[in-house]
């Protein structure tokens, strides 16, 4: 009996154990294959944990109001990432993808600078030389290089020397762009055939789906005959029979019938290409989205967030776009932002994604990147194979760059730019008009600054440029790229109505390029900026400061009286008459000398300054106002701006002696190269003195120590004959180019006499000429300035002398408006000069514009503030009506008179004179005295508001 209660016992204890296990294992299964089925299938499927990078919102830039001139937005943003399912089914994803775009008026993503219909290079450059340097990083960032350099140098197992990266890179300009874009549809296979070469490897791993993948997309029967020769194909190794399998397919499955029309097919290739390379053109590995569409409108993104699921790869994330309100409003001042061009190198080392960021290019977006960008954020989580997100598992947030408030008021710059742009209209449409004709003025320039702080209030450069146009996530558009880097010259010039042979004249084709330039530099630059970077004589507006050298110095007092009677004569051999000035304004004193821009006056004052302190004195005086620098000092040549700028310099000797010397050895070099005789008939073998990469050091030093020797005699005035005939022998006798070639005795002669001729009676005779002085005093000969340089130096004059440096920035704030830098008005120098030299030059200035004869007394008729202000025409150059072109249109001014404000410079290219572009001024003037006019009930000439275009 107990025998058996113990036999019971234990099966029943083993029965009950196995029971508990299997409920256990079942209980699990059901826990793992129910409750957390989704959970682990997830993680079954997870492929990668990487980072997710989150782009900062660039920082603002606003008006001295706070008004935002740049701000970020956010947008809907389409991207597509690499994972195993989306390429995988690329193809399929993106004929979905595109087709809702279309539907949806939603432009892809273009930022390739290879362009179709036709084929065309668009690089954002404007000299050839940098487009030549992105064109070869476009394609050795293909790979191209690679054939390239197995054909030249099929044994080099080295890295290559610089001479055959050079051989290398020639030969990769000479492949074009079609064959370019022929080179990326097969590299990245997305031509039909391509494509469906992909259909049929991709399904490698399972000739079904490939079989029914066939059938579905090509509509081809998926007979006995299709299994075959795909079964056929997949087991093949050989690569003749697979190829001739291939094509037995291709014709099975009628591919040639999915081609479209041939620029529609260029089209869809394209498309795809935009993709793939932008895959390709990341610059790490790991995960990261490219992005395919930006700015998306939200009918769209809502339609593709329910197409997710069945779209691998591909996501809707939002990104902070770059956009100005007011448009091109300030254009000159802000700049615009861009993707990272030739110098990737230095952005790579600052943390950058060259392929994908942005950068401020010119102007406060330029200068101030490093304050501007923001700090990327970012996350790091796990992926599935279809690219999604299934795990956050860290994060850190992005963080907004910082805000620069500028000292600019958008309602003066806005009046400025509105003015300019009618007045060069209206000069446009007048044409010729007695001594001026000022059908090209289509370029200008507008300053205002505040007297007693340096501020600038104001700076205009025209033809602007719209900065949403390289902000734009489209890509800029071929209008746009052919209107600021690739204009058409000779169209330009047919539409001005130029004859044939003044645009060959004017827009020569280069016989290595094949393309036009602008040599007379004719058609104006929407890039460019006039106020800070064109330089050009001031004219008449420059006589204010001969005025202050003429009393401080005390050659003049303002009752000192010359006879007008518009001719000069020095009573030493120099005479010159002004035959627009008909015969002249009689005896003049300091105030109507200003008042009606009389040459003589202001000829006999630097004659005067010559004789009594000799040719530097006016330049000591100018350099004190901000019109240039003494050459043989360490000062730098600035007005303290932020952003770039030219810095112009006034007639000195030391400058005036290398400028004439520079040019006058040009001159002969170039006729000596030509061989045509240095102005002479008679010609004689050529002689090259220009720098040549092929020159040996030996070479080179010959030619620098031959040049130097002219150079030196036209500064001094004595020619090294016997040197200069022995080192020309010798270059000839070791330059390889003239093997075979002799320079015979008589040749010599005839050299070195025309070499004297050109270096001694014509280059220094320019040299040393009292002419000089005597058109510097009145803004003509070498005194060149910009038109930020000429509002200082009135500025300067007017609050009493002291030079202020000039800034743009007011304040630099963080995300959260707290003040990190403010920038404190500084004077750079006091000139010390006496207040009643100011107050006659001012009286002199306010006769400009209010006077009985004052050459802007018309413009300022009925302005309710007194102001003051000079006119003046300058010459653009010795052969400016031969083609085409005209004197340049200067004004400079400032109000109130009684206590000044505001200080403003205008300048308009071929504007003819200085009164045509005054009323500028008087728009800035309406709107920097608003309130005050509009409290006497005045109504302004301009619109002086500007509103934002959203």
């Amino acid at each position: 009996m107990n025998k058996k209660k113990k036999e019971f016992n234990r099966y029943t204890s083993l029965l009950i154990v196995m029971a508990l296990v299997f409920t256990a294992i079942v209980s699990r299964l059901a826990v793992l294959q129910i409750v957390k089925a989704d959970e682990y299938k997830e993680k079954a499927n997870t492929k990668a944990i990487t980072e997710i990078s989150e782009y900062a919102p660039r920082g603002k830039i606003l008006d001295s109001s706070g008004a935002e001139l740049a701000k970020s937005v956010q947008s809907y943003n389409l991207t597509f990432g690499e994972t195993e399912d989306s390429l995988k089914y690329f193809f399929d994803t993106m004929d979905t993808l595109f087709k809702i775009l279309d539907e949806n008026k939603v432009v892809q993503k273009d930022e390739l600078e290879l362009k179709i219909n036709p084929f065309r290079f668009e690089f954002k450059a404007e000299d050839e030389d940098t487009k030549k340097a992105l064109e070869i990083k476009f394609k050795r960032d293909k790979g191209m290089n690679d054939k390239v350099e197995k054909k030249l140098f099929p044994d080099n197992k080295d890295k290559l020397n610089d001479e055959q990266i050079e051989a290398v890179n020639e030969k990769l300009l000479e492949i074009t762009p079609e064959e370019t874009f022929n080179y990326l549809v097969e590299q990245y296979g997305v031509s039909p055939e391509g494509i469906f070469k992909k259909v049929i490897n991709l399904y490698n791993s399972s000739p079904e789906e490939a079989l029914t993948k066939l059938a579905s997309k090509y509509k081809a029967t998926a007979d006995e005959e299709l299994k075959t020769l795909l079964s056929r194909y997949l087991e093949e190794s050989k690569k003749a029979e697979k190829d001739e399998l291939f094509k037995k397919l291709y014709d099975k499955c009628n591919v040639e019938a999915t081609k479209l029309q041939p620029e529609k097919q260029l089209e869809l290739e394209r498309r795809y290409i935009l993709v793939k390379d932008a895959l390709k053109m990341q610059s790490f590995s790991g995960y990261k989205p490219v992005t395919i569409a930006s700015d998306i409108n939200s009918e769209a993104a809502y339609i593709l967030y329910q197409k997710l699921n069945d779209l691998p790869g591909v996501d809707i994330s939002m990104q902070p776009m770059r956009f100005y309100p007011y448009g091109q409003l300030a254009s000159g001042v802000i700049g615009y932002i861009s993707k990272i061009g030739s110098n990737h190198e230095k952005y790579e080392a600052k943390g950058y994604d060259v392929n994908t960021d942005y950068i401020g290019i010119q102007g406060i977006e330029g200068v101030f990147e490093d304050r501007l960008k923001g700090t990327k954020g970012g996350k790091v989580v796990k992926l599935n194979r279809q690219g999604r997100v299934i795990e956050e598992l860290g994060s850190r947030e992005s963080s907004q760059g910082q805000t620069i408030k500028l000292t600019i008021n958008k309602d003066v710059q806005y009046a400025a730019e509105t003015a300019l742009d009618k007045v060069m209209l209206d000069l446009q449409k007048q044409g010729r008009k007695k001594d001026v004709d000022t059908s090209n003025a289509t370029r200008g320039a507008a300053v205002a600054i505040d007297v007693n702080t340096g501020a600038v209030l104001a700076l205009v450069s025209r033809p602007g440029f719209n900065p949403n146009d390289f902000s734009d996530p489209k890509g800029l558009s071929t209008e746009a790229f052919n209107k600021y880097f690739n204009p058409d010259y000779a169209a330009y010039g047919k539409n001005r109505g130029l004859s044939s042979a003044l645009i060959e004249r004017l827009f020569p084709v280069n016989s290595k390029t094949g393309k036009r330039a602008d040599n007379f530099d004719f058609v104006p630059k929407p890039l460019f900026n006039y106020a800070t970077f064109s330089l050009t004589p001031p004219g008449s507006t420059f006589k204010p400061m001969t005025a202050i050298a003429g009393l401080e110095s005390g050659v003049i007092t303002p009752n000192t009286v010359v006879d007008d009677h518009a001719v000069f004569n020095d009573g030493k051999g120099f005479t010159t008459t002004f035959y627009d000035n008909g015969s002249g304004a009689g005896r003049v004193a300091l105030t109507r000398a200003l008042a009606v821009s009389s040459n003589p006056y202001f000829m006999r004052v630097g004659q005067l300054l010559r004789e009594t302190h000799g040719d530097n004195i006016l330049a000591q005086y100018a350099w004190k106002f901000g019109l240039g620098v003494d050459p043989n000092s360490n000062t730098k040549p600035s007005t303290g701006i932020e952003i770039a700028e030219n810095f112009g310099q006034v007639f000195n000797t030391a400058s005036n002696t290398e400028r004439v010397a520079q040019g006058f050895l040009w001159s002969i070099m170039e006729s000596l190269k030509q061989g045509t005789g240095l102005n002479s008939h008679q010609d004689f073998i050529s002689i090259d003195l220009y720098d040549d990469a092929a020159d040996n050091d030996n070479i080179k030093k010959q030619k620098d120590d031959i040049k130097k020797k002219i150079k030196d005699a036209i500064k001094e005035g004595k020619l090294p004959e016997k040197d200069l005939r022995a080192q020309i022998s010798s270059l000839i006798s070791t330059d390889s180019k003239y093997k075979g070639k002799t320079l015979t005795s008589s040749y010599m002669n005839f050299i070195m006499q025309k070499i004297w001729q050109v270096a001694i009676y014509d280059g220094h005779t320019q040299v040393i000429t009292q002419g000089n002085m005597y058109n510097a005093s009145i803004g003509q000969g070498m005194s060149s300035f910009t038109p930020l340089q000429l509002a200082n130096y009135v500025a300067t004059i007017v609050n009493g002398g002291n030079r202020y440096s000039l800034h743009l920035v007011d304040k630099i704030l963080d995300s959260d408006g707290k003040v990190i830098q403010e920038t404190k008005p500084q004077i750079i120098e006091n000139t010390g000069i006496k207040p009643s030299t100011v107050e006659a030059v001012k009286a002199g200035m306010q006769a400009v514009n209010s006077g009985e004869d004052g050459t802007a007394r018309y413009v300022f008729s009925g302005f309710p503030i007194a102001t003051a202000g000079k006119t003046g025409s300058a010459t653009s150059s010795s052969v400016q009506d031969e083609i085409g072109r005209t004197s340049n249109g200067v004004y400079v001014g400032f109000a109130p008179y009684e206590n000044p404000r505001i200080a403003v410079a205008v300048m308009v290219f071929d504007g003819g004179h200085g009164g045509y572009i005054a009323p500028v001024a008087r728009a800035m003037y309406e709107a920097y005295f608003k309130e005050e006019l509009d409290a006497l009930g005045y109504t302004p000439t301009f619109k002086v508001v500007a509103e934002p275009i959203e």
